[in-house]
């Protein structure tokens, strides 16, 4: 008898193990990410005064990774359109009544700042035949000008009318041949010397071109 309900006992147990394992399905764990996918003479060269400037300490924030992250801030932001050259020259030479003139608030804007912001934001104009031109004459006019020039370090951009550079060079090198680099096609001429910590030389330039170097003039604006 006693055999008899182990048996039956048994037989409930695996009869609900059965059900209860027919029955049970457990959902599946869905996960979606979402990722988000750059020589010409009497040519007046006008020489900028340094400017000093204070640097003061910020507090940096904490750089969070928000690469795999997509806001709605920035899928209704529009994509920024690239600068054309005609633009970005305008910023530094205006016409009026057939007469250039050159902003001197744009000037002062390049010579007071670092030139490597300059230079990065010239990178991203649109690219000018123009521009493309005048930087391989300035930097063919480098390598066969300036062999009596020791350059520590060499950056330039052009977009545009306009060509900047920063060239760091040693004081035994000769000046004169840097005074002609603004030669390298007809140009306005801004330049800005400067010595470095360690005693070399520094010169700052802004090129623009022009039809007319010795029309120069001058604008507030």
């Amino acid at each position: 008898m006693k055999h008899k309900v182990l048996i039956t006992i048994s037989v409930v147990a695996v009869s609900f193990a059965v059900i209860f394992t027919l029955h049970y399905s457990p959902e599946d764990n869905l996960s979606v990410q979402q990722s988000v996918s750059e020589s010409n003479k009497n040519i007046p060269v006008i020489d900028m005064k340094p400017i000093q400037t204070l640097s003061t300490g910020k507090n940096v924030l904490p750089i969070t990774d928000k690469s795999n992250s997509t806001t709605q801030e920035q899928l209704d932001k529009p994509e920024q359109q690239v600068l054309t050259a005609e633009v970005f020259s305008d910023e530094f030479v205006s016409t009026e009544n057939g007469k250039e003139f050159v902003s001197k608030k744009a000037l002062d804007d390049v010579f007071k700042n670092d030139t490597s912001l300059l230079l990065q934001r010239m990178s991203d104009i649109e690219y000018s035949e123009v521009a493309q031109i005048r930087k391989d004459k300035l930097n063919e006019f480098i390598i066969n000008e300036l062999k009596d020039v020791t350059i520590l370090q060499q950056d330039l951009e052009c977009a545009g009318k306009v060509c900047a550079i920063e060239l760091t060079y040693t004081q035994s090198s000769n000046q004169a041949s840097i005074d002609t680099l603004s030669s390298f096609s007809k140009n306005y001429s801004f330049q800005q010397f400067t010595e470095t910590e360690s005693g070399d030389k520094k010169l700052k330039a802004l090129y623009i071109a022009t039809d007319n170097p010795s029309g120069l003039s001058l604008s507030d604006s």
